[in-house]
């Protein structure tokens, strides 16, 4: 049986660059994946979806995540916000639009990024403008944005106010009972989902709110620890 020596070869090579590119996405831990920046654009009718362009960075090309978005306007969610599995294209860039369209256009959008275990690596609340077009946020293709507000994982505050105007309570909390994400800079209530997702390596435990903010750390936009 004769063998095909250039198919032999071009296999060696596909080979090769497989490996080459595994070694490179390895050499950059998932762990320190971040939400740089993105785009989210709705057009202008009812049946239209939202679609969101996440930057993470070129170097994780070809990783495996989970991302999840959940839409909401005036502290109303429009959307299940469920777990999607994608894997970052060429550009740094993770794909997702909505499963459906939305009645209203979203004030505000909450992104959370897993590994493919579902641990949760960042998370970014970006505030929209409500109509229709492309909203970018953040350092979007290596280009700082401030098209849409943000708060990102390095602000701090005391306290925060919805769209409607009311302003936001806290818990009281007691000894022990915040939790916060070493990874992300966020810290949440001991009922927030997102406690049960991290990885314990990355949970840091406070005795009070004013001691996470003054670690560094800002309140989980969803418990509103």
């Amino acid at each position: 049986m004769k063998i095909n020596l250039k198919r032999v070869i071009l296999g060696i090579i596909l080979i090769l660059i497989c490996i080459s590119s595994a070694s490179i996405i390895s050499a950059y831990s998932i762990d320190s994946m971040e939400i740089q920046g993105g785009c989210i654009s709705t057009g202008s009718g009812l049946e239209d979806k939202t679609y969101a362009t996440i930057y993470v960075g070129e170097e994780y090309t070809g990783a495996d995540v989970l991302i999840q978005i959940y839409y909401s306007r005036d502290g109303s969610q429009l959307n299940p916000g469920n777990k999607v599995p994608k894997t970052v294209d060429s550009l740094g860039c993770i794909e997702v639009p909505s499963a459906n369209a939305f009645k209203y256009y979203p004030d505000l959008a909450e992104i959370n990024l897993y590994d493919s275990d579902g641990y949760l690596i960042d998370s970014r609340d970006v505030s929209l403008s409500i109509h229709s077009g492309e909203q970018t946020f953040g350092d979007f293709y290596g280009s700082s944005s401030s098209s849409s507000s943000y708060s990102s994982s390095s602000s701090s505050g005391s306290s925060s106010s919805s769209g409607d105007g009311s302003t936001t309570t806290y818990h009281s909390g007691t000894s022990n009972s915040y939790v916060g994400n070493s990874n992300t800079g966020k810290f949440h209530a001991p009922g927030c989902d997102s406690v049960d997702k991290m990885k314990p390596s990355n949970k840091v435990y406070f005795s009070s709110r004013d001691e996470a903010i003054s670690r560094g750390y800002s309140p989980c936009g969803r418990c509103s620890p």
